[in-house]
């Protein structure tokens, strides 16, 4: 029945129980659908831990869902218990329970390593476990989870997985700990899928011998049809249509920002004004000020929807969750990324098409994409049944979305890879040996160890045939990526250009009797021979032999350009560039040492730093600057520019990628550090307000690391903190 379920006290699901139950002997991987509750289990589980005085370490993946937990866990516990992490806040972080990013705690893991010492917590709780599968950040959780020490409890709150027994199997072979699974066999509230007709009548999409006649029927007749793109689409009928049955508020995933944004548009005003909303808004807006003349103010109180995506300000997006969470909103539109992580379901989801896209193209949803957008229809307590109402469309397959409904979700793969800012991290505290030991720990060695035979014996022969060819190399034939940089490093050698002032004088192929094999009229078969060897390697991507050949990769970049020594050890620029834990670590390094920042103000120091925050590769137009004058930025762009540029050549050279440097982001944060208003630096740069915040968020947190290097650059450590009150100013960061 559709509606709210009679009031009554809070019961525990079992597989809340048992969590909590097994917490005290066991690490745990609670494995339980979106909205089930995982976070009651956290919560008890820390009271009995604060209970016996230990402390708690709480990793998200996201710094908004740090804030809302954290905001939780203070009225939970009260505030003098709690501090939070994250690249933008330091609270109270001696309190017994910490929440934070899941970066912040890997970078205490580094730190407890490098001094010897145990992470001052007693258990950590990684949230949103299922991001160890994740492309992009997937290598910090497997990180975590190899580097805690087995004293240290650990629980794990996922999305429901189809591996989690493996997951389990491969922690107690790394921890050496007794863990158990906890599933949760079903929602908390039941899922209704249905169909919308464009007619306005709501049917079920399907039964259990598969989709319902009527589907089935429509599907065939305009089987032909371009039935209308999601665009195009009239939202405010359908939220009327929605109203009509009582199936609101709602959450509308839609394919972009701009869709999400137009969405508004076609909504009018509710017939009553909710006063409530009114007075929550404007309390809100006393806080945020610089919210009151938002463009979408009028559709939120007038029409009761939203806008929320990353396109928008922070506190925006806040205060959209806020109003939602609280019973205001009729519907908000969003693109998927609000189901990863953020908290605020509703009684139905609205789904306008069965693909998604990937970063590089529109692919079919998969199952738990799936499963994480529908799992926000239905509030516990609040709904007895949650609702995901599928509209036809040129882009919409409800025959996929039926099946994927009850199929199991895909397991989680390892990420794992080497990249330079964890190799001088281990390089702290480990011999390249040790490093070897734990690479072989990983996740996706441990995946791969009976699927690789056909692999590894292709990739052994090649081998053989390698040392055939090359017999008394003076190089390591069983590293093929050495092969490769030596080969390199004496073409670069040779041609003597400026750009390559990393080449050394001597390679070990100058003295080689197998020089005209590589450098001669036979190279093109050697090449072609190594060429098929890394192929074959790359398909064992994860591996800890793959591991191993990558970390000697960066190990040996980093001798050559002297941020490692001919014993395996930091030097002192090693030392210092291992604070710098952002994605460019050595390009930012190199940037210091050859003194590209040595006579920056802050504002030039903000903006020299901001092309190296920016990870995507389209440019931005740059339109006027005003009365701004910009050539002490140009002078100084170029400057950075010209003194990575040998750093930047050998990387490509030996085959690591390096960014694209663009000027527009640090025309943005020089704009903005000299006093520019928000709305000027809008109109000079064509870029979504939300990037813009995150730009500079994220520009503070790499300044932040420049000022961790106090000791050995205490001048330019005083200019970037000199340069973060500077830039974290509202609307984009508010105390």
């Amino acid at each position: 029945m559709i509606g709210v379920p009679e009031p009554g006290p809070f019961v525990p699901d079992p597989f809340q129980l048992r969590a909590i139950e097994l917490i005290a002997d066991y690490d745990v991987l609670v494995s339980a659908p979106t909205g089930s509750g995982k976070t009651w289990i956290a919560i008890q589980t820390i009271h009995s831990y604060m209970a016996k005085g230990r402390r708690v370490w709480y990793a998200s993946p996201l710094k908004a869902l740090s804030n809302s937990i954290y905001f939780q866990f203070c009225k939970e516990f009260g505030p003098e218990s709690c501090g939070i992490l994250t690249g933008d806040r330091k609270e109270n972080p001696d309190a017994p329970i910490i929440v934070g990013t899941t970066e912040i705690l890997r970078n205490q893991l580094y730190d407890a390593m490098h001094h010897a010492v145990s992470i001052g917590t007693d258990l950590v709780i990684l949230d949103e476990a299922h991001y160890l599968s994740d492309p992009e950040r997937g290598v910090v959780w497997e990180e975590v989870l190899i580097y805690l020490p087995a004293r240290v409890r650990l629980m794990l709150l996922s999305a429901t997985i189809s591996n989690a027994e493996e997951v389990c199997d491969w922690l107690k072979t790394i921890r050496g700990a007794p863990n158990r699974v906890v599933l949760a066999e079903g929602r908390p509230v039941p899922l209704e899928m249905l169909f919308l007709f464009p007619d306005g009548l709501i049917g079920p999409l399907g039964g259990k011998r598969g989709l319902s006649p009527g589907v089935k029927k429509f599907l065939y007749i305009n089987r032909e049809k371009k039935l209308g793109r999601p665009e195009k689409i009239n939202y405010g009928q359908i939220i009327k249509c929605l109203r009509k049955y009582n199936l609101l508020p709602a959450i509308f995933f839609l394919k972009s920002r701009a869709d999400c944004d137009r969405a508004l548009k076609t909504c009018p005003p509710v017939a009553a004004e909710d006063d409530l909303l009114t007075r929550d808004h404007n309390e809100f807006i006393k806080d945020y000020p610089h919210l009151e003349e938002h463009r979408q103010t009028k559709p939120l109180l007038e029409s009761r929807v939203a806008s929320h995506h990353g396109g928008q300000l922070p506190y925006w997006k806040v205060l959209v969750e806020k109003m939602m969470g609280r019973g205001h909103l009729e519907a908000i539109f969003s693109t998927s990324t609000v189901a990863a992580g953020v908290n605020f379901p509703a009684r139905t989801v609205v789904l306008v098409q069965s693909d998604r896209y990937n970063g590089h193209e529109f692919a079919n949803l998969t199952a738990t994409e799936l499963h994480q957008m529908i799992g926000r229809a239905g509030r516990r307590g609040k709904d007895n049944i949650g609702f995901t109402l599928i509209i036809p469309g040129a882009y919409q397959d409800p025959k996929l979305i039926y099946e994927l409904r009850d199929s199991p979700p895909e397991p989680l793969l390892s990420q794992i890879h080497i990249n330079f800012s964890m190799t001088l991290n281990l390089l702290l505290s480990h011999t390249p040996l040790d490093i070897k030991r734990l690479v072989e720990r990983s996740f996706a060695s441990f995946q791969k160890k009976g699927s690789e035979t056909i692999f590894k014996k292709n990739y052994d022969r090649l081998l053989k045939n390698l040392r055939k060819v090359l017999p008394r190399a003076k190089c390591d034939t069983h590293d093929p990526y050495e092969v490769m940089e030596n080969i390199g490093r004496l073409s670069d050698l040779r041609k003597k250009a400026p750009q390559y002032e990393y080449v050394l004088d001597h390679t070990p192929c100058q003295t080689c009797e197998h020089i005209n094999v590589c450098q001669g009229k036979a190279r093109k078969s050697l090449r072609k021979l190594l060429r098929e060897i890394l192929t074959i390697a790359e398909q064992m991507t994860g591996t800890g032999g793959w591991l191993w050949l990558s970390f000697k990769r960066h190990l040996r970049f980093l001798k050559e350009t002297g941020f490692v020594d001919g014993l395996d050890r930091l030097t002192q620029d090693g030392l210092w560039a291992s604070k710098l834990r952002v994605d460019q670590p050595l390009l930012i390094a190199e940037a210091i040492r050859k003194g590209a920042f040595d006579d920056a103000t802050a504002e030039l120091l903000a903006a020299g730093l901001a092309p190296f925050v920016w990870d995507r590769t389209q440019d931005v137009e740059l339109r006027s600057m005003g009365e701004l004058d910009l050539s002490g930025l140009e002078y100084l762009f170029g400057k950075v520019k010209e003194r990575i540029q040998g750093l930047t050549n050998l990387k490509k050279g030996r085959g690591f990628p390096s960014p694209k440097i663009l000027f527009w982001p640090a025309a943005a944060l020089f704009m903005w550090a000299k006093g520019l208003s928000w709305e000027q630096i809008l109109l000079g740069i064509s870029v979504d307000e939300g990037d813009l915040a995150s730009l500079i968020l994220r520009t503070a947190d790499h300044l932040r690391q420049i000022v961790s290097l106090r000791q050995t650059h205490p001048h330019i450590a005083s200019v970037a903190e000199e340069a973060i009150n500077m830039i974290l100013r509202e609307p984009v960061y508010l105390d």
